[in-house]
């Protein structure tokens, strides 16, 4: 799927408007939260195109194993623990992406990936599935 048929299916999604409203729950105003999810799927999309080195990101371990940790904590089980575990190593580059390309303070772009990205990756996997 092309990239930007990609990002406007899911800023017209219902997922693309419950992720608004959790940007907006974090005071953030609707044409920075269009810009900021437009940014989140185009990540999300780099990261599902990729098939090589560097799929999971700058600091793949990280991620990952802090997501897994909290999974296996909760009680969520070895397969769920995995999930968000990848979930995790998703949020960790929208949150460098989001840095990086719109001038966002990294601790910013974290908060704004952990309440944008569950909706994308939700999105995906209807549209992929």
């Amino acid at each position: 799927m092309d990239m930007q048929q990609l990002v406007s299916e899911f800023l017209a999604s219902e997922h693309g408007s419950q992720a608004t409203q959790a940007l907006a729950d974090q005071g953030i105003n609707a044409d920075d939260a269009q810009q900021m999810l437009g940014q989140v799927a185009e990540t999300a999309h780099a990261h599902v195109e990729e098939q090589g080195p560097g799929l999971l990101g700058e600091h793949p371990g990280k991620s990952f194993f802090a997501a897994f940790a909290a999974g296996l904590v909760k009680g969520d089980g070895v397969f769920k623990s995995l999930e968000e575990g990848g979930e995790g190593v998703l949020t960790g580059r929208v949150a460098e992406s989001l840095a990086a390309r719109m001038g966002i303070d990294p601790s910013t772009a974290s908060t704004i990936a952990a309440a944008a990205t569950p909706y994308v990756v939700a999105f995906l996997k209807e549209k992929l599935g």
